[in-house]
């Protein structure tokens, strides 16, 4: 795993991003009973030349056997006062590959759209090649970045499942952004 590390380091030095970012997130899944669960996700986002910031979300959750769907309120905190927002995730399991769509309702400061949608099909043990999308639809204009990479499952540490993430973003209407994931997940059963 060190040397897969180490290499995909390397191969991010070579490409030429505009925007280097990192994003961090915690998603906690409280569960009620077998289905229904409260949702908690905390997500970073530092970028190179864009504003970085910090989100919050809660909501509830139901979970069927090879996917789940949230309902979540967000709040934003950035350089601008940030945002409120309605959220909706879905993620689904089909064999090999994951899929992952995200759409908010932005409410503050002006109604926006956005949307999010990874596709990660697994080649070979914890190591999966990845495919997403990231927009923002809003008055004026929209900010699209399209774009791939690698995942990578590091395994569980201390009850959290912990993966990472490396993805070259093309963006026809702003900067192309390069940026690197780190996500990590627990699931709590209190019932």
């Amino acid at each position: 795993m060190k040397r897969l590390m180490f290499v995909l380091v390397c191969l991010a030095s070579l490409i030429p991003a505009q925007d280097a970012q990192n994003r961090t997130g915690l998603h906690v899944m409280v569960d009620i009973n077998d289905h229904w669960f409260v949702p908690v996700w905390s997500i970073s986002n530092f970028k190179q030349h864009s504003s970085d910031n910090s989100n919050i979300f809660t909501g509830i959750g139901y979970r069927g056997k090879t996917w789940w769907i949230q309902g979540l309120a967000q709040h934003q905190w950035n350089r601008s006062n940030g945002l409120w927002s309605a959220d909706a995730r879905f993620r689904r399991q089909l064999g090999r590959v994951s899929v992952y769509i995200e759409s908010s309702v932005i409410l503050t400061p002006k109604k926006t759209f956005y949307e999010f949608v990874i596709v990660e099909e697994r080649l070979w043990k914890r190591l999966a090649l990845r495919q997403e999308t990231e927009n923002v639809h809003r008055p004026g204009k929209d900010l699209i970045a399209i774009g791939g990479g690698l995942a990578y499952s590091l395994g569980k540490w201390r009850g959290f499942d912990v993966a990472t993430a490396l993805v070259y973003r093309a963006s026809p209407m702003g900067r192309d952004e390069l940026r690197a994931y780190l996500n990590i997940t627990r699931r709590i059963k209190i019932h």
